[in-house]
Order: C-alpha cells, then sequence, then structure tokens
C-alpha cells in the first residue's frame, strides 16, 4: 500500500510536468526545448484514439459516408468508441415504443448498419456506448419522434430525470441493455414477451459504456447513475465476465461524482468492481484566434462544471485522481472525449449551433488539434490509459465545431490530422524524458519510442513560435512532420531541419525526429 508521503510526493511530482511549464512568457516568439534522455519520468500507457457518432453522415445512403469511414480506417487507431447518442433518436434506440402485453418493437435496421462498418474499419479493442434510455422507460408524456432517421431531435429527453424512472432500480434499463449486447455478441436474444429474436452477430466487445453524459441527458444524480450501473454492469458481467465497463461518462462534474461513485461502500456487493472512470471535457471560445490560446491553453477553471482549459483540466484530472486513490486505487481513469467547443454565436449552445463548416476559422481546426495535443502530453505524464479526440464528424445541429471532417470537401480536416501523426509517432510504452520547454506558449514532451527518439512540439498561440532544439538534439539534419495551415486538409507535410531550429506556425504541432 502507498504511503501518504508517497501518494503526496506522486502528486507533486505529476504537478510539476504537466504543461504548460510554470515558465515567463516567450519573448520575440522564441522558445528553447531541452530534454534529458537518460532521465526517464514515466513509461506511457496512452492509448491516443477517436469517437464516431452515430448521425445523418454514418448512413449508408449518404454520399459522405464512405469517405468518412475510409479516413476512420485510415487512423489506425485502438480503443476506437462508438457512441449512440440520443439527439439523432432513430439511429440510437431499436425499441422506441414500450412494449404491450401481446407485442414488442425492436427494429435494429439502422443500428446494425453502422456495428459492421465500425467493426469493418476499427482494429483492436472497441468500445461501444449504447447508452440512451427509452423515453417510454420515464414518467414522461410521449413525444413525437421524425420519421426521418437522420433528424437531429433533442427533445427526445426533455422532461426526463432520475426521479421519474419507472424502475428506479435500474433493473429494467439493465434488461434493456442485456438485449442490446447479447444481440451483437451472442447471435440474438429473448424478447419481453419471451420470443427470440436471431441476430447472427457474434461481435467481440471489450468495453461498454454505461449511459452517456447521464447528468446532462437526463438528469440523473450519482447516487441513481450508482443503482443504475451497478445493475447493468451486474447483468452484462453474467453474459460475459471479460468485458469492462466505462463510467460515469460525465463532463465537468468528474470531481463530485468520483467522492461518490469511486467509494465501493455506495455500490452493490454484487456488481464488479469499478475498473475504469471515464470522463469527457469541452472548453469554450468565441469565435476569435486571439482569445484561443488562454481559453483554449491556460485560463483558470471558470466553475466546477465548466469545460477547463488544458492547464485548468491538467489540475482537475489530478483532484480526480486524489480522490481514486483514497477510495479505489486500482480503478483507472480515462478521457474518453475531449473537444473545443468555437461559439460563433454569443449564446448559442455549441452543439445544436447551426453554423455551416464555412462559418469557422480555417485555423480553428489547428488550434482545436493543438489542444487534444497538449491534453495528450498531460495524460501521458500522469498515466492515463487513454485519451479520446471528440469526434469523426460534426455538422449542423450535431456539434460542428468539434469536427475532424470536412463535409464540404469531404477531406479531414487539421483536427483529424494531428491525431493521426501522434497516433504514428506515440503510444503505450514510450519512454517519456524529462522535458521543459522556456516558455509556457510552446509544449514539448521528448518520447523514447521504438522509431527512435522524438519530441512533441505545439504552439498554444495564434503566433509564430522559433524554437530551439539543441538542448534536444546533438546532431542536425533533423526530420519534422507538421501539422499547421500550411498542411491545411492534406497530411502532416515533412520539413528538413538543418539547423535544430523550427519555426511553428500559429497553433502547430509537430514531431521532430533525428
Amino acid at each position: 500500500m502507498r504511503t501518504r508521503q508517497g501518494i503526496l510526493f506522486a502528486l507533486l511530482a505529476a504537478m510539476a510536468a504537466i504543461p504548460a511549464l510554470a515558465a515567463p512568457p516567450a519573448e520575440n516568439g522564441s522558445a528553447s526545448v531541452t530534454a534529458q534522455w537518460t532521465n526517464i519520468e514515466r513509461v506511457s500507457d496512452t492509448v491516443p484514439t477517436t469517437q464516431i457518432l452515430a448521425h445523418a453522415f454514418t448512413m449508408r445512403s449518404n454520399p459522405l459516408h464512405d469517405p468518412l469511414f475510409r479516413a476512420l480506417r485510415n487512423l489506425h487507431t485502438n480503443d476506437t468508441r462508438l457512441q449512440f447518442w440520443f439527439s439523432v433518436t432513430n439511429l440510437a434506440l431499436p425499441e422506441l415504443k414500450e412494449p404491450t402485453a401481446t407485442e414488442t418493437f425492436w427494429n435494429f435496421k439502422y443500428m446494425d448498419e453502422l456495428v459492421a462498418d465500425y467493426y469493418a474499419n476499427t482494429s483492436g479493442r472497441h468500445h461501444i456506448n449504447m447508452g440512451t434510455i427509452p423515453r417510454w422507460m420515464f414518467k414522461v408524456p410521449p413525444v413525437t419522434i421524425p420519421s426521418d432517421p437522420a433528424a437531429s431531435f433533442y427533445a427526445y429527453t426533455d422532461g426526463t430525470r432520475g426521479d421519474l424512472l419507472k424502475d428506479p432500480s435500474g433493473k429494467q434499463f439493465a434488461d434493456y441493455q442485456v438485449r442490446l449486447f447479447e444481440w451483437y455478441t451472442k447471435g440474438g436474444f429473448t424478447d419481453e414477451l419471451g420470443k427470440y429474436h436471431k441476430s447472427g452477430h457474434y461481435y467481440k466487445i471489450d468495453y461498454w459504456g454505461v449511459l452517456n453524459e447521464p447528468d446532462f441527458e437526463n438528469k440523473i444524480t450519482v447516487e441513481q447513475y450508482t443503482r443504475i450501473y451497478d445493475a447493468v454492469t451486474t447483468a452484462i458481467h453474467k453474459i460475459d465476465p471479460e468485458v469492462q465497463f466505462f463510467g460515469p461518462e460525465v463532463s465537468g462534474a468528474e470531481v463530485s461524482w468520483a467522492k461518490y461513485f469511486l467509494n465501493p461502500k455506495n455500490h452493490s456487493p454484487e456488481a464488479p468492481p469499478v475498473a475504469w472512470f471515464s470522463f469527457h471535457n469541452y472548453v469554450n471560445a468565441p469565435n476569435d484566434p486571439s482569445t484561443w490560446h488562454a481559453k483554449y491553453f491556460t485560463d483558470p477553471a471558470s466553475g466546477p462544471t465548466d469545460g477547463a482549459s488544458a492547464n485548468a483540466f491538467a489540475e482537475r484530472i489530478q483532484q480526480v485522481m486524489k480522490i481514486r486513490d483514497g477510495l479505489s486505487p486500482k480503478t483507472k481513469l480515462i478521457v474518453d472525449e475531449m473537444g473545443t467547443f468555437d461559439v460563433v454565436k454569443p449564446g448559442e449552445e455549441a452543439c445544436r449551433a447551426n453554423e455551416p463548416y464555412t462559418a469557422f476559422n480555417p485555423l480553428y481546426w489547428n488550434a482545436n488539434g493543438a489542444n487534444w495535443a497538449v491534453n495528450f502530453i498531460t495524460a501521458e505524464r500522469l498515466g492515463l490509459p487513454l485519451i479520446s479526440v471528440s469526434q469523426m464528424v460534426g455538422y449542423p445541429t450535431q456539434c460542428p465545431s468539434i469536427a475532424m471532417f470536412d463535409p464540404d470537401t469531404a477531406k479531414p480536416n487539421a483536427h483529424y490530422w494531428v491525431l493521426y501523426l501522434v497516433n504514428r509517432n506515440f503510444g503505450p510504452g514510450d519512454k517519456l524524458a524529462a522535458t521543459r520547454s522556456s516558455s509556457e506558449d510552446v509544449v514539448a514532451q521528448a518520447s523514447i519510442t521504438p522509431g527512435g527518439r522524438k519530441v512533441l512540439l505545439i504552439n498554444t498561440t495564434d503566433q509564430p513560435m522559433d524554437v530551439d532544439l539543441s538542448g534536444v538534439f546533438y546532431m542536425p539534419n533533423l526530420t519534422a512532420e507538421v501539422v499547421d495551415q500550411t498542411s491545411g486538409e492534406d497530411q502532416p507535410r515533412r520539413e528538413s531541419l538543418t539547423d535544430r531550429h523550427i519555426t511553428l506556425a500559429p497553433f502547430a504541432v509537430a514531431v521532430v525526429l533525428q
């Protein structure tokens, strides 16, 4: 068992390593980076990955379907998450109507197509979240759902609350989740009336998410969620004892929820131990590049449940780690949704925004990717096993500002190419060397990888930064792979460095190697 002194020392050491390092701001747009290759501070556990959300563009009838899935396949990410979200209701729920005494209403047509495409275009471990609670499980009036399966429909959860669940024990929802799980892993299920439905599916599901942002979607409290989580995990664990569960999937409330959810005393003794504590982060900024450095990278948290800049989110992760270490030290922390919001119209809710892709400054996609890259370094330094980019594609009314894909050109954008660059160069097993940047404006991490010594560099400002790498590499003739305004919607460009200096364009992300 770790001593209190040991926990405190580890926390202080982690805090000292968080980007950006406490240092004076850059002068004249320059910074120097140093690395101690013989001082290995940690071996990375972190898997860089992404999620794909069920929506209009994932439907096979949509012209963007094929290029979207081709882009997903070309990422070669592990632990890729498939999320069925309530806002595209017809795609998220295979049982939209409550069963009667004589009839059930199961329909997997659209869900089946997306699950098949997801497995065909991803590899390694698979993470699925089918966490929308059917509205008919709440004591609320019905709503008229659009007949168009691609339509956005946020009203589906209006009025739902945890205290309005017909079965607050979670068993009714657990039975529903078991049928979904059996449909995709066991070849079929027996419905509420005792009739067997054959699917022929025998997919391997490694991770199963239990609800998604339940405090936001259904106004569910942590106490109510814990009962539901225990009911679902206990039931599915009997079917497949190898599947692991992600929860509580909250965004901004992770500190307060950790205090209750990570306490074993609050869980059923029949439920499997909490193996993973999952949470999200989205930070807002106005549509003005001069605000992005502060909003996305350096600002302190504005509130306990608000999206946080990279620095503030690192502090929040450490708060959760401290709670975890005291209550459930074997639980692993993961961030399985991470993104930024660009608020084009003040006061508009970012995910419901109806702006076209062209409403966003092209530089925004670089800033979005740079934010994730900084958070990736934080995850590596703190030992988070997984950090996920949100999301493969967004579009008007479906979180347009977290897109990784341009619906107008059918090409990935800079946000996508940052993940591509990081995933190609870094991953679990990399040795993280002690690294320092002279400026908070440039975040850096040097790593010893199977491909050699590499340094990940991020410019967190809207101005060019000249970076001196003579304290990292001792020989000239370096190679850099760069995502910036010049690379645009194309693959990272390659650049030869003859003098151990690199100029990073605004919000550029680069990997430099000997």
